[in-house]
């Protein structure tokens, strides 16, 4: 009896992984097996990932047709408790917590991938958002940069539409050895919140023009008023104008004796009685 325990002791010994992880993300939560998994990668993929859920993928095979470990090891998104996915927005700075359980170097990276394209792996979006040349190195305790790996998603103009259903998009950690005979895949999922409606346009003050002053009124002028007709005295015919009477034509007459008389001369003098002759000889008459 006792042979037969120690016997199924070491039987079950030898399906635990000689290593539980080399790196743990300790948050945000990664997906985990589920049913779906089971179905589609089958049993001893199911086990071994239920075993370490850290493990790299070579440990899972064989696994069934169908089954991409390169994409989340294999795990669907249908598997997965809707509160485990990150609601986040374009160019947001993220952090992800990092054990280093079993530390043996070599490069790592995270990258935002589209899952619903890309075949296996799915498709990278706007490259990679951190790297590592040595990743949980074997020199030393894991730096800071490492176990709170900082970084940024891609802008919204490399993200565009995508990652707008949850299970469309991961936060992927690959992480490899030196000579790549392990490879780790770790996923985080995301979904990209709600855009938030445009801003209505803006509003064009519109300046009302200067209130310009309408022209003064016209001044009505006063009625002209007719002078006063003046009474016309009794007796005076005021009807036709009287005409002023012709005046009579001036007539110079000459007697003949003037007109006979020799014209004076300088040094000529004339007496009183001379002249009186002279102005009988020559008289202007009028009429």
């Amino acid at each position: 009896m006792v042979f037969i325990a120690a016997t199924f002791a070491l039987l079950c010994l030898a399906r635990v992984p000689a290593v539980l992880g080399h790196a743990r993300v300790s948050s945000p939560p990664i997906r985990q097996p589920g049913n779906n998994f089971l179905q589609t990668c089958g049993q001893s993929s199911f086990n071994s990932v239920k075993g370490d859920p850290t493990g790299h993928i070579e440990e899972q095979e064989p696994v069934n047709a169908g089954c991409d470990l390169t994409l989340c090891r294999g795990m669907p998104f249908s598997d997965q408790p809707a509160s485990n996915v990150q609601t986040v927005k374009p160019s947001q700075a993220m952090a992800m917590n990092i054990d280093c359980t079993v530390p043996h170097g070599g490069p790592a990276n995270v990258s935002l991938v589209d899952t619903t394209v890309g075949g296996n792996s799915g498709a990278i979006l706007g490259g990679f958002l951190a790297t590592f040349d040595d990743f949980c190195p074997t020199t030393g305790p894991a730096p800071a940069s490492q176990t709170n790996l900082q970084y940024t998603l891609p802008n919204a103009a490399t993200i565009g539409n995508k990652c707008q259903q949850a299970g469309d998009c991961v936060v992927q950690l690959f992480w490899a050895t030196p000579d790549f005979s392990q490879n780790y895949y770790y996923c985080v999922d995301v979904v990209m919140a709600a855009a938030a409606p445009p801003p209505p346009p803006a509003t064009t003050a519109v300046v009302n023009p200067p209130t310009v002053a309408a022209p003064p009124a016209t001044i009505a002028r006063p009625p002209t008023t007719a002078p006063a007709s003046v009474p016309t005295p009794a007796g005076v015919n005021m009807g036709a104008p009287i005409a002023a009477a012709p005046s009579a034509p001036v007539k110079m007459v000459t007697s003949a004796a003037a007109a006979n008389a020799p014209a004076a001369t300088n040094g000529t003098v004339f007496n009183a009685a001379n002249a009186n002759a002279g102005r009988r000889r020559a008289r202007i008459l009028w009429f």
